[in-house]
């Protein structure tokens, strides 16, 4: 089997999740963050013999990983609604998201994209380390300062690379192949090893043009693309990807 596991609101992963099942990917389930406290059983051990997961929905299904193939995974947060009102909620939290983070982890290759330590499915980063990160991939980088006079986006809390005014695109690989917007080739190449180095083989990587010049420069990245913007062919080669498994049948 195959998993999507994402948010019942995020339409760019229930748009690959169709595009997927069309090309083959069967059984592929889809599994939200929403169905896993609704009436679910959990069996999780760990042991000389590596980590299980048996995962069973209200609908009966099951989720074992050791029958998984693959997995594209776009869970942002610990669903944590349920726990509200508990006498012990902050001790309740942190072994839910300790479980959550220990069952993602069991999950086998390949995974896109597997539990970080930053984030449960991706590095979510601080800007400046991006910065550090796409120079080292040999992207042109903006200058990178911070201080208490810097401009803040409301929406994600973080300092702007760019003016807000700035153009931007979005480039998005999976693994070393690039899709959405055409690019230079030394840009290709920078956006698969900056995937490959931050070890986010789903990763968007927004540019945008650098002030005062016609040239295009880094404006940040992220593990939670939109999907749509690579279009047809990065779900060519995301099933591509998904069916590669050593040893499989």
């Amino acid at each position: 089997m195959w998993l999507m596991i994402c948010s019942e609101n995020d339409s760019s992963a229930l748009w690959a999740f169709q595009g997927l099942q069309a090309r083959g990917l069967r059984p592929f389930h889809l599994v939200t963050t929403e169905m896993l406290t609704r009436s679910t059983k959990w069996e999780h051990t760990v042991g000389v013999d590596g980590a299980q997961i048996n995962i069973t929905l209200a609908d009966g299904r099951v989720i074992n990983n050791r029958q998984v193939r693959g997995v594209v995974n776009r869970m942002t947060h610990v669903p944590l609604e349920h726990l509200a009102g508990a006498s012990d909620y902050d001790y309740a939290v942190q072994e839910y998201t300790a479980l959550f983070m220990s069952w993602l982890k069991a999950l086998p290759d390949p995974i896109f994209n597997g539990v970080d330590t930053q984030g449960l499915s991706g590095a979510w980063r601080h800007t400046s380390e991006w910065v550090w990160l796409a120079a080292h991939a040999g992207l042109p980088t903006p200058d990178y300062s911070q201080t208490s006079h810097d401009q803040i986006d409301e929406s994600v809390e973080l300092r702007r690379l760019l003016p807000e005014t700035t153009k931007t695109m979005m480039a998005i690989t999976v693994r070393d192949r690039v899709f959405g917007p055409t690019l230079p080739t030394t840009f290709r190449n920078g956006c698969a090893e900056l995937a490959r180095i931050s070890q986010t083989p789903l990763l968007g990587i927004e540019f945008g043009v650098k002030p005062g010049s016609n040239s295009l420069v880094f404006a940040g990245a992220t593990p939670m693309p939109d999907l749509r913007l690579g279009g047809e062919l990065l779900l060519d080669a995301l099933a591509v990807n998904l069916f590669r498994r050593e040893g499989s049948k």
